[in-house]
């Protein structure tokens, strides 16, 4: 006998494995993870920070499990789209020659990662359906994204104090 794995999946989902399990350590994990790093609780902060995480994990899937990993569902699986698209994007530049190495300047990169952050997020929490992924798209949202990139790659230049032509002042020349 064969077992398919939409059967397995099927099985996992009746079992409550996708609406309370993994929403559950997800959860648990982060705020136990946050706790310990906020390192409230002093010398017991490993306890009480795993019996508060317990706490919070069981309440949370009790109030919205399978809202919650429906979102997870379509935030990881968007995830998972768009980092295939960037991953195929930097094989054609590799492809053409591009220098890898070549420094890109982190904040041109933390700027289009929040971007597309960003988008990723309000897609996931369906605040896009009404208007479909094409909505996103359109001239007049791709106008808007432009003249923000610009203002803040302006904005950017005018404030950074390193380098030829950063903002900050008159700088002393030796």
């Amino acid at each position: 006998m064969v077992v398919s794995a939409e059967e397995i999946i099927g099985t996992l989902r009746v079992l409550g494995f996708y609406d309370f399990l993994l929403p559950w350590i997800f959860t648990f994990a982060v705020v136990y993870g946050l706790l310990i790093v906020a390192n409230i609780f002093g010398p017991v902060n490993k306890k009480i920070s795993a019996a508060l995480a317990l706490v919070a994990a069981f309440f949370v899937t009790a109030f919205a499990g399978r809202q919650l990993a429906a979102f997870f569902i379509t935030l990881f699986g968007n995830a998972t789209v768009i980092l295939a698209g960037i991953l195929v994007i930097i094989l054609l530049l590799v492809m053409v020659g591009f220098d890898h190495k070549a420094k890109l300047g982190r904040s041109s990169v933390m700027i289009v990662l929040i971007i597309i952050g960003v988008i990723l997020f309000i897609v996931s929490t369906g605040a896009a359906s009404g208007i479909g992924y094409w909505g996103l798209l359109s001239p007049d949202m791709i106008a808007l994204i432009i003249v923000l990139i610009v203002i803040i790659a302006a904005v950017y230049m005018i404030m950074r104090e390193d380098g030829p032509g950063g903002g900050g002042g008159d700088k002393k020349k030796d």
